[in-house]
C-alpha cells in the first residue's frame, strides 16, 4: 500500500487497541465498494461529510470539500475501504482526484469506524454522542459541486444509509374489513381539526336555537 494507506493501517491497529479489541483487524483499500449492496455476510458503514481537500494533477488547481464520503464493507476481522474522489470544475475531462486528510480527520473517521464495528461484532451500545465530527479544519471553498462529485455519480451523496422507518400502523374496521391506517396520518392535523364528541353536542344545540329563531 502507498504511505497514505499505510497512515490509514496505523491509525486504524491503534484505535482497535484503544477499544481493548483482542481479535487481529486489518483495513483495507478497494476501490470496488459499492453501496448498499455488500457482499454476503458484510456490514456497511458510511461515514458522511467528512472535510478533505483536493489538487487537481492537471491545472494543480486546489479546492476543499465537506463532503467527502468514505465507505467501508466490514466482515470478521476485516475492513475495506473507499474514498469518493471529486474532479477539477476548471478543467475540461478533469480527472477524478483521491483527497488528502489532516490526521485529525483520519483519526475521527476511525473513531466512528471502530465504534461501528463494536456495535455491530460485539454488540456493544454506541450513543450518537459518542461519534465524533469530521469536519473540524476545512473550510469549503463553495457550494457542492454534485457534477464533479463521484459520491453523487453513484448516489452516495442523496441515498440515505438507513431504510425509513415502518410507520406505526392502526387497526380500524372499515365495512366489515379491518384497514391498517397510519397513525401518523392523523398525528399530522392541527389540534382544532379533533372534534370532542361534548363540543359535537354544544355546537348541535346552538345550531337548534339559531334555525328555531330564524324559522319562526
Amino acid at each position: 500500500p502507498g504511505r497514505t494507506m499505510r497512515t490509514w493501517q496505523k491509525i486504524f491497529a491503534q484505535k482497535i487497541a484503544d477499544m481493548n479489541v483482542e481479535e487481529p483487524w486489518i483495513i483495507q483499500e478497494d476501490g470496488s465498494l459499492q453501496v448498499h449492496n455488500p457482499e454476503h455476510g458484510r456490514r456497511e458503514y458510511l461515514q458522511k461529510h467528512a472535510a478533505g481537500r483536493f489538487q487537481c494533477s492537471q491545472c494543480l488547481h486546489e479546492w476543499s470539500s465537506a463532503k467527502v464520503h468514505i465507505l467501508f464493507h466490514m466482515c470478521w476481522g476485516k475492513v475495506r475501504m473507499q474514498i469518493f474522489r471529486q474532479s477539477c470544475q476548471r478543467c475540461s475531462d478533469a480527472p477524478l482526484e483521491e483527497p488528502s486528510f489532516s490526521q485529525e480527520i483520519m483519526e475521527r473517521i476511525l473513531h466512528n469506524l471502530v465504534l461501528q464495528i463494536l456495535k455491530d461484532f460485539y454488540n456493544v451500545p454506541v450513543q450518537p454522542s459518542e461519534l465524533l465530527e469530521v469536519v473540524v479544519d476545512t473550510v469549503p471553498t463553495g457550494p457542492h459541486d454534485s457534477s464533479h462529485c463521484e459520491g453523487c455519480r453513484l448516489g452516495v451523496c442523496t441515498k440515505p444509509l438507513v431504510a425509513p422507518k415502518t410507520p406505526t400502523w392502526k387497526p380500524r374496521r372499515h365495512l366489515g374489513t379491518t384497514m391498517s391506517i397510519p397513525v401518523q396520518l392523523y398525528s399530522n392535523f392541527p389540534e382544532q381539526f379533533s372534534f370532542h364528541p361534548l363540543s359535537v353536542c354544544i355546537l348541535a344545540v346552538i345550531l337548534f336555537i339559531v334555525l328555531f329563531f330564524t324559522l319562526k
